[in-house]
């Protein structure tokens, strides 16, 4: 996630300044007496003010980290910033990833709670069976609802990635809709990931049809095969793929071939409890091939990070920032 941009962005920069003044001189009635005469110009510097101030209370009172640092993670990859000697940059990066998380984070898993019939939170793997004995094994950070009707069986892949373990049922087709795409079966098991930049269905065993909004089939998928489609560029993918390799999360392994850097901080994303912030753009579209452990997501994403030359700096126990090196 990256912080949101918007009219507010200067007033809370502003509001940051204020904050490092009262930090630096607790006790000077000058600042106080300036800082309350800021807060008089408007409405909306009172309220940049109180998000600044909020999100820095609730970071002083967040938990330690479970145990310290892996040692096979060096100051160079993961920098932790004592509070009382946070520059003021990376308060502002701080600062506005955390509003942000409260408009982008929790009303959207909010609205998912009221949506969906099933959900999973941060690193938590659950498996659903389904009246008709179908498996619905789902990832973290995922969600779906259960639409079964007398004719077709629906499942809507609400957020995040699901594995469907499908029973056969030649009369009453399995239906998977994950944003404008829908996947087709009778009895087969896949994997389906839906994303901001769009949905990606992958094949273990038997056959799939891919449809596209409009009633367009975007492909016919059988074992081994891949199929990515993008939302923005309505582009449409197709690929091989190690079927063992195929929901490997459900080991908590994450194989990737090629994927983006973007996509690896996502992945990871969803099995570590805070928020992952790729704060140089440069980053996002580098290439990445490996296996990694999604029980140990801060020390995966450090040496994905280290592979293209990038750091990770720990601003809260809650909160990382991918940078890219100097020249990099």
């Amino acid at each position: 996630m990256t912080p949101a941009t918007d009219e507010g962005e200067p007033l809370r920069a502003e509001a940051v300044d204020w904050l490092m003044r009262l930090q630096a001189s607790p006790g000077d009635a000058t600042v106080r007496a300036d800082l309350d005469a800021w807060l008089a110009v408007s409405e909306a510097h009172r309220q940049a003010w109180q998000g600044v101030e909020r999100v820095w209370r609730v970071s002083g009172e967040l938990p330690a980290m479970a145990g310290p640092i892996p040692g096979n993670i060096t100051p160079g990859n993961i920098v932790a910033l004592q509070r009382s000697r946070r520059p003021r940059r990376v308060l502002g990066i701080a600062v506005a990833t955390l509003a942000a998380c409260l408009a982008l984070y929790f009303v959207p898993v909010l609205k998912l709670s009221l949506q969906a019939d099933h959900m999973t939170s941060v690193a938590e793997l659950s498996d659903v069976t389904l009246e008709d004995g179908s498996v619905v094994h789902l990832d973290a950070g995922s969600a779906i609802a259960i639409r079964y009707g007398a004719t077709r069986r629906e499942v809507a892949l609400l957020a995040g990635r699901a594995f469907f373990d499908v029973v056969a049922a030649k009369d009453r087709p399995f239906v998977v809709v994950a944003d404008d795409v829908t996947v087709t079966v009778t009895g087969t098991a896949f994997d389906v990931l839906s994303v901001g930049d769009g949905v990606t269905v992958a094949v273990q065993s038997g056959t799939v049809e891919v449809g596209l909004e409009g009633g367009r089939i975007a492909g016919v998928l059988t074992r081994g095969e891949r199929l990515s489609v993008s939302h923005g560029a309505g582009q449409v993918a197709r690929s091989q793929v190690d079927p063992q390799d195929i929901a490997a999360w459900r080991e908590r392994r994450l194989v990737v071939d090629g994927a983006t850097l973007a996509e690896v901080v996502e992945e990871l994303g969803r099995h570590y409890a805070g928020v992952i912030v790729l704060r140089d753009r440069s980053l996002a579209d580098r290439r990445i091939t490996g296996v990694f452990d999604l029980r140990r997501p801060v020390e995966a994403l450090a040496a994905v990070a280290r592979s293209q030359h990038g750091s990770v700096t720990a601003i809260t126990p809650y909160l990382l920032v991918v940078s890219a090196a100097p020249g990099a």
